[in-house]
């Protein structure tokens, strides 16, 4: 009796345990947000006085944390004005209602921080602004490689961004093809030379001496100083160590050509260019765009391709507007063409 009553005990105790047990944890279905710094060399000294010491957010994705295998990489700009964060929870959604769809493959996504005193660098470099090119291909993929389980080769790193963030993964990606094979570029601008310049000068109606005076600039006048710190820095000018792109006539906003010229000579049309001849290709390239977003330039770029032989994919979405397009077709594409 005595041991019949010890064998039920282990029937009604230890056995549920072992079935508790042996339940499986349930997979996890959506990825989950890291961070972390990287304290720039690069960008110290910077004239402007911004940080050196950047912080940046990492979707990881649902399988990351049971899982020992090694994940491709997004590389994501944010656009004039706006931060690292700025599209944080649009692309961790679409990114992980595409895996739980089987329509895109787990990747690991970087949201960059570009931001400075001016609105944005442009992710471009000079002695005012300070080196965000080496800032990104250089520190803050090293930082990234040797972080987190990546796979740490072009052929599986790639880089997307909107508006000033469009441009920067385009222009990184044509002057660094070594580092990123994919490129993906939403609402991005890519011929800066272009007639809307006349109209940027008609809204200079104050040149700035102050930093109180830049807070009454109109925005555009604004992004295009911003431009002019990487095109054309002067470390004698303070306090935005600057060649102003527009000076005032009579009262009138006018264009200054050789300031106009350098800005220009910085464009995504310059680096590609550049691009060709070099030997490196990039695997992917996308123009991302908005039917109602001045989809001009886009489609000027789209045709340039075309003409030059390059190859790439162009989505123009009709009525879409700046940088509220879906990113579903943009991490689409980055899981389609990166290396897995």
């Amino acid at each position: 009796m005595e041991r019949r009553s010890s064998l039920r005990l282990w029937i009604i105790v230890v056995l549920p345990l072992l079935v508790s047990c042996a339940t499986p944890t349930p997979a996890a279905t959506t990825g989950r947000i890291d961070s972390g710094s990287v304290a720039s060399q690069a960008l110290a000294h910077n004239l402007l006085g911004d940080p050196a010491t950047r912080t940046y957010s990492v979707y990881l994705p649902p399988s990351y944390a049971t899982s020992r295998e090694s994940y491709p990489v997004v590389y994501l700009l944010h656009g004039y004005t706006q931060t690292y964060g700025s599209y944080l929870a649009p692309v961790s959604a679409a990114q992980d209602s595409l895996i739980a769809k089987g329509e895109a493959r787990e990747m690991i996504v970087v949201f960059v921080d570009a931001y400075n005193r001016l609105g944005g660098s442009w992710y471009l470099s000079s002695p005012t602004i300070g080196d965000y090119e080496t800032y990104i291909v250089e520190e803050l993929v090293a930082e990234v490689d040797s972080k987190y389980r990546t796979l740490p080769s072009r052929t599986s790193r790639g880089i997307t961004g909107c508006s000033m963030g469009g441009y920067g993964a385009a222009h990184l990606a044509l002057k660094y093809p070594e580092v990123f094979s994919v490129a993906a570029a939403m609402s991005g601008s890519y011929d800066w030379e272009h007639p809307g310049w006349e109209g940027d000068a008609d809204s200079f109606s104050l040149e700035p001496n102050s930093w109180a005076d830049w807070v009454g600039l109109n925005f555009v006048v604004q992004a295009d100083i911003a431009a002019a710190a990487a095109a054309a820095p002067n470390p004698v000018k303070p306090p935005f160590y600057l060649d102003m792109p527009f000076r005032l006539v009579d009262g009138k906003g006018q264009i200054v050509p050789e300031v106009y010229q350098k800005i220009n000579a910085l464009d995504v049309v310059h680096d590609l260019g550049r691009y060709l001849n070099q030997p490196e290709r990039l695997k992917g390239l996308m123009i991302y765009h908005g039917g109602s977003d001045y989809p001009e330039d886009a489609r000027a770029f789209d045709k340039m391709l075309s003409e030059l032989g390059v190859e790439h994919a162009f989505v123009e979405v009709e009525g879409g507007g700046h940088c509220t397009l879906d990113w579903a077709p943009i991490l689409k594409f980055m899981s389609d063409e990166l290396a897995f």
